[in-house]
């Protein structure tokens, strides 16, 4: 029985085990795609433990380039930074890889400079206005992906990717949604991928390792005007294609931008492992390794796929991101040590405004030694006051600076709103509490004291004389006032808390947290509807623009036939019927059962303006300082503990 931890042939490449760090877009690079020392670092820490690093995605031309600082390998320019990044991962004992790629129109004329080129005419982004690349034309983008494949060789690496998937070029050209309308022979689906393959084999030789990461399924929406590519073609059409000509690996993604993201970076919401099937379907007929990937978050279950032959590797995208040492904890049998990613997709999103990729749970990615935890000149006497997630992290990064650390927490738990976040009952969530779970595990490895059940009042500041003192009290639900007839209301945390009994019929009031709520109440199979004053159901603010989670719930709300009113307020109720206007004043009824409230937060900071006299050292953070998403908890609460 094989197991992760076991080597692997690959190609020509013998890797130690069978973990692989995933291709990922950082944006770390500069602007013209070159390599710096941000980016060594980054992958320095990311190489120690797996056994095969690939490198993402980095483009093949300058008329390629999807993201602000992707990385490049366009030009010969190129060779001396390649060349640094293939070392600085050789020296940690993995092997690596560069993935390339073309965006095809996930770029724009305002990045590259250039008018976007793609399969067709059809556009991803709105207001694009794509021109279909001529025959002649690609032939110049096979060339330029041979000659990125030279270099990739020519620089030390082991191996070189494809990218077929998620929307770039070649995935267009694979789709049946933008493959439409050409009259060459590349109007055949499988054309240039096999063309693609070809020149990159020719131009590194037989004996150079090439995989290909494939949306093995584009989950297409026939029905809607969108199909896709499906596992059916996958396994009987490229998969066939590509070991002919030579192909040594495949890794099984699935989905694409624009329309089923949530499929190509599955969020919180989705199960573990989501996509893993979709790489056995593969390894059913591939004759070469195959990778797996998606939600792979639990050790676990990454154990077990291998294990049960499920995929021959498996591939780390965000766990690695949320925790650098994810594969070496593994390796060494430290599980619990491990910081889980929590599926928020914060990441992605900075990627697709064009910012640097950044991590909700890891606030040192990509900074790996500019935000290093120092020794603190003098060690103080700190007080943190709420043990949620901002007051665990300004504690933990204290303590490990040196500091004597005093953690008081009102309540009974640790983990604050974060706890309530992650209970929905019907609407997976559970992976939000894998941050205060992991924050209050390593805290107790600290000399940082923890004092529960105590409400923290000016009078024992006084007492403690702290020398700094951190105030992290979080939020509380917003009252609102409803009409005197108003009967059986209940507030979302009694929800969460499983406190609550809620009727057939339920009316939930706001539209942002209560998408998550209507779509949780549905599924128990009450009849639901949403009421929000505002002109759209926003969203809760930890979700972030990105589609890939405010897609599905928007999905979700449509599916369970959830009533959405937008525009509206509620006017007057009695025991068993709403009314409700819009903002014409047209008034409409609706029955209920149960009336549950769910308009946001608002901060508790009573304590800060009593204790924050001049000459004391006070901050005020998180949710006390304004109710938000857990990124700006976390990065804040890890700013303030480097810095007192």
């Amino acid at each position: 029985m094989p197991t992760v931890y076991d080597p692997i042939k690959v190609g020509t490449m013998w890797l130690k085990n069978r973990f692989v760090v995933a291709p990922t877009v950082k944006n770390h690079a500069l602007e013209d795609g070159f390599l710096n020392q941000r980016v060594l670092d980054n992958y320095e820490v990311e190489a120690d433990g797996p056994g095969l690093v690939i490198c993402g995605m980095s483009f093949t031309e300058l008329a390629g380039q999807a993201f602000d600082r992707q990385m490049g390998v366009h030009h010969d320019k190129c060779m001396a930074g390649l060349a640094n990044l293939a070392q600085v991962i050789h020296r940690q004992g993995a092997k690596c890889a560069l993935q390339i790629s073309h965006g095809g129109t996930l770029c724009t004329e305002g990045l590259t400079g250039q008018p976007v080129r793609g399969v067709s005419d059809k556009p991803f982004l709105p207001g694009q206005e794509p021109v279909a690349l001529t025959t002649g034309e690609l032939e110049g983008v096979l060339e330029n992906y041979a000659k990125a494949s030279a270099r990739i060789q020519a620089a030390g690496f082991d191996g070189v990717e494809l990218h077929a998937c998620h929307g770039s070029l070649n995935l267009q050209f694979m789709s049946p949604f933008y493959n439409i309308g050409r009259k060459d022979k590349y109007a055949d689906r499988t054309v240039l991928f096999a063309e693609t393959v070809q020149a990159m084999r020719d131009a590194v030789g037989p004996d150079f390792a090439i995989g290909v990461r494939f949306s093995t399924h584009e989950f297409g929406m026939e029905d809607l005007g969108y199909p896709g590519q499906t596992i059916e073609e996958t396994r009987e059409l490229f998969i066939p294609i590509a070991e002919k000509i030579g192909i040594d690996w495949i890794h099984a993604s699935v989905g694409r931008i624009g329309i089923t993201p949530d499929h190509s970076f599955p969020p919180v919401y989705m199960p573990h492992g989501v996509n893993v099937k979709y790489a056995t379907a593969c390894k059913e007929v591939a004759h070469v390794p195959v990778m797996a990937v998606g939600r792979l978050m639990d050790p676990k279950l990454i154990e077990k796929i291998v294990e049960d032959e499920q995929a021959d590797m498996v591939a780390l995208c965000r766990p690695t991101i949320a925790d650098p040492r994810f594969t070496k904890k593994m390796i060494e049998g430290r599980y619990d040590d491990i910081r889980k990613c929590i599926g928020c997709n914060w990441c992605l999103h900075c990627l697709f405004i064009q910012y640097d990729a950044e991590c909700t749970i890891n606030p040192s990615y990509g900074r790996e030694k500019v935000y290093v935890v120092t020794p603190a000149p003098k060690a103080k006497k700190v007080m943190v006051v709420g043990g949620g997630v901002s007051g665990l992290q300004a504690a933990l990064t204290a303590s490990q600076r040196g500091h004597q650390v005093t953690l008081y927490e009102k309540s009974g738990d640790l983990g604050g709103q974060v706890n309530l976040a992650a209970a929905f009952p019907r609407l997976y969530t559970r992976d939000l509490k894998n941050l205060p779970d992991w924050l209050a595990r390593e805290v107790k490895k600290t000399p940082v004291k923890v004092v529960m059940n105590t409400e923290v009042t000016p009078q024992l500041v006084e007492k403690e004389k702290p020398d700094a003192i951190v105030v992290a009290t979080g939020a509380k639900e917003k009252a609102v006032e409803l009409p005197a007839g108003a009967k059986n209301v209940v507030y979302l945390w009694d929800y969460l808390r499983g406190k609550a009994t809620i009727g057939k019929k339920v009316i939930v009031l706001g539209g942002n947290d209560g998408a998550e709520t209507s779509v949780s109440l549905a599924r128990e199979g009450k009849e639901v509807t949403l009421v929000e004053e505002g002109s759209e159901i926003a969203y809760p603010s930890y979700i972030f623009m990105f589609s890939c989670r405010r897609q599905p719930l928007s999905r979700w709300l449509k599916e369970m036939k959830v009533t959405i009113l937008t525009n509206h307020k509620l006017k007057a109720a009695t025991g068993n019927e709403v009314t409700l206007a819009d903002q014409s004043g047209a008034e409409k009824t609706v029955a209920y059962d149960t009336i549950v409230v769910a308009v946001g937060r608002e901060s508790v900071n009573e304590l800060y303006p009593a204790i924050a006299t001049r000459g004391r050292e006070v901050y005020l953070i998180g949710a006390a300082k304004e109710p938000g998403n857990m990124k700006d908890a976390n990065q804040e609460a890890f700013w303030v503990g480097r810095h007192i």
